[in-house]
């Protein structure tokens, strides 16, 4: 399902936008793959231009942050394993966590991701690590395919009760939250809370302890469908939510799909987290580099 994703054209459009040319990205391609040359603690899929046009991208095309999030990237692959290891064998549809996104961008250039809980599918006992997994999971397909700029996330709380919140392992919470700062590292342009009344001082209070102020900053409540539309075109939302796109189990579908065509890509993540947690010459204790240098 590549035309999910941004295509050629778009990301001709959202270089211009960062003002930067196609001819000074393939230099600086050229400059980091020299560098990874140089580097033998990274793989050969450090190398990959199409990831490197992604961490261009997330580093502001900036070579000095491109090379410390490189190093990051793979770095953090094998420290957490328990959130990278079996990627290959989810299906969105039978997960009890939902996370879908919009198929196309909205006119600010984000893509639209919705996390929220399948009602149908859920049981007595939600396990909040389960849906961690999962989203880390889709995270990672949209990390290294999803050419766009930032994201705009939807929480929608309406299945989740109190005793599903404090189900949550508070030290799962921050490991997804080094994940995001040290693998993704994906600017998150806005957070929307819908249907959390009768749980928003205890979603306001974990999210205070386990974002950063500037992310925290960007959390906005919202009373009703109509506030959100303020900040989300209809157009960019599943008929759900009100929008114009199709139904949220029409696209959690399509991530099926997304999922069966990039197994070979989770396998490979799961090897590189097996591989790199082994090699003791080169990575230090939990899977870290025993040296950062950035040149």
């Amino acid at each position: 399902m590549e035309t999910f994703f941004v295509s050629e054209k778009e990301k001709s459009v959202i270089n211009a936008l960062q003002n930067v040319s196609e001819e000074a990205i393939e230099t600086k391609i050229n400059t980091l793959k020299k560098w990874i040359g140089q580097c033998s603690h990274l793989p050969l899929e450090s190398k990959d231009e199409e990831f490197l046009k992604i961490m261009l991208l997330r580093g502001k095309f900036q070579e000095g942050n491109v090379k410390k999030r490189v190093q990051n990237y793979f770095t953090h692959l094998c420290k957490y394993p328990e959130f990278f290891v079996g990627l290959k064998n989810i299906k969105p549809s039978n997960e009890v966590g939902v996370v879908v996104t919009s198929p196309a961008l909205t006119p600010s250039w984000e893509r639209i991701v919705i996390l929220s809980l399948d009602s149908e599918k859920l049981e007595k006992v939600l396990d909040v690590h389960r849906c961690l997994y999962f989203a880390i999971a889709t995270g990672t397909i949209l990390f290294n395919y999803d050419y766009v700029p930032s994201v705009r996330v939807i929480l929608d709380f309406e299945s989740w009760t109190m005793s599903h919140i404090l189900q949550g392992n508070i030290n799962d919470f921050f490991k997804v939250r080094d994940i995001y700062e040290n693998v993704f590292k994906m600017r998150i342009s806005g957070i929307e809370i819908i249907n959390a009344p009768h749980l928003l001082g205890a979603v306001l209070n974990l999210a205070k302890v386990v974002l950063k102020p500037k992310l925290f900053s960007r959390i906005t409540v919202h009373k009703d469908l109509r506030s959100l539309y303020e900040k989300v075109p209809k157009q960019n939302l599943p008929r759900d939510y009100g929008g114009e796109l199709q139904s949220v189990k029409e696209l959690l579908k399509v991530w099926d799909e997304i999922f069966t065509k990039k197994r070979g890509f989770l396998e490979n993540i799961e090897q590189l987290c097996q591989r790199n947690g082994q090699e003791e010459s080169i990575f230090g204790p939990q899977g870290s580099f025993k040296t950062l240098v950035v040149d």
